[in-house]
């Protein structure tokens, strides 16, 4: 397998601009809590920052959709684990738009980071029944963070179910342990890793 071959079979990658390494998105259209939430006034959903901006780009749409797809393709966990170890990625981050859409998603996902023990991986989600499902059969690999998100603004994450379950939570308050600097520095990670650190149970970001 080449990269060409591998960025093919997951639909490539996404970079975020703030983010120290790649990451992957998929189309908010298809978060399962999240198209709940959308119509929900005052939830994080509501104003979700994946359904406007350079998300309405067609390009970007195409890709997103583009990678969507591949998530059923056979090749795709192989593809990504050898995109992540070619690449030396320390960090990565999933679903800087889309959520999780089943176990069998986060099945995948565990997976890669397994198989990338050198890379930390990133995963913020809603999906509390998922991961909870996945978390009864499965261990988490410990260089995979699930942060738990919030689902409404300044309100708490699920930070019981996240404590029991070895969890990590983000909300869109200033109650946090520690406040994402990014607004601060140029909206850039910096050199700021707390997404990523599972020794840092609580985080808040401030609304985008």
């Amino acid at each position: 397998m080449t990269i060409k071959e591998a960025l093919e079979t997951v639909g490539g990658l996404s970079a975020p601009s703030k983010m120290p390494s790649y990451g992957y998105s998929i189309p908010a259209d298809h978060c399962k809590v999240g198209s709940k939430l959308r119509k929900v006034p005052g939830s994080i959903c509501s104003k979700c920052y994946a359904l406007k901006g350079r998300y309405l780009f067609r390009h970007v749409r195409e890709a997103l959709e583009r990678r969507f797809q591949s998530l059923r393709n056979p090749e795709w966990t192989p593809a990504m684990v050898y995109l992540i170890n070619t690449r030396k990625m320390e960090y990565f981050r999933w679903h800087d738009a889309g959520d999780l859409q089943g176990v069998w998603h986060l099945e995948m996902i565990a997976k890669v980071a397994t198989l990338t023990p050198n890379c930390k991986h990133w995963l913020p989600t809603r999906e509390m029944r998922t991961v909870g499902e996945y978390l009864e059969e499965n261990t988490r690999p410990d260089n995979l963070n699930i942060r738990l998100s919030a689902m409404s603004f300044d309100k708490r994450a699920p930070e019981g179910f996240a404590r029991k379950r070895g969890l990590t939570v983000s909300g869109a308050s200033a109650t946090g342990s520690h406040t994402c600097p990014a607004p601060t520095q140029g909206n850039e990670c910096g050199d700021c890793r707390a997404c990523w650190d599972v020794g840092t149970f609580s985080i808040s970001y401030k609304q985008h």
